[in-house]
């Protein structure tokens, strides 16, 4: 018999916390839904050193509840925050040239393991914040803003930093 989403996300926490993955569980982000005979989970760690082992964790609960893969989809990630912002340098074309932005980077952080993204703002922009701001733009304002609105919509487009690591 086939476990709806409520006992799969029930027996997910069980096998979580007997694993000792529960303080890594950000509960507030992670779910398990119907879709109509299909089960989506999405499991969101605040440590991603922790995915491998949460994502075998997850399947074997999916397959105990009764789910082939062909009924359940399964994401698991991780929240990453940000560790530091460093300072802007000019940016390079691959011929060398000074190009016409600076680029900003961002270490972001997720349990123990950071990741580095960098952050281009292109001069056009950069001139077109000041005259917004009437003052000069902070630039590691910028990084932030846009680093942090890239992990807002994390949660639909599973934005991964390790792997898009340009923004």
């Amino acid at each position: 018999m086939k476990m709806d989403a409520e006992e799969v996300q029930q027996v997910m926490l069980e096998r979580f916390k007997e694993a000792g993955l529960l303080p890594f569980l950000v509960r507030e982000s992670s779910q398990v839904l119907d879709l109509g005979g299909e089960l989506f989970a999405e499991v969101v760690l605040a440590d991603r050193t922790r995915l491998d082992e949460a994502s075998n964790l997850m399947r074997l609960v999916l397959k105990s509840a009764g789910r082939d893969e062909k009924n359940y989809s399964l994401v698991v990630r991780s929240k990453w925050s940000i560790a530091d912002i460093g300072d802007p340098t000019p940016a390079y074309g691959q011929n060398g040239q000074v190009r016409a932005a600076v680029l900003i980077p961002v270490t972001l952080r997720s349990g123990d393991e950071d990741a580095s993204v960098t952050v281009a703002v292109t001069t056009l922009a950069e001139m077109e914040f000041n005259r917004i701001l009437g003052r000069k733009a902070d630039l590691g304002q910028v990084a932030r803003i846009v680093v942090e609105s890239a992990l807002r919509r994390s949660g639909s487009s599973f934005w991964d930093p390790i792997t898009e690591n340009y923004l």
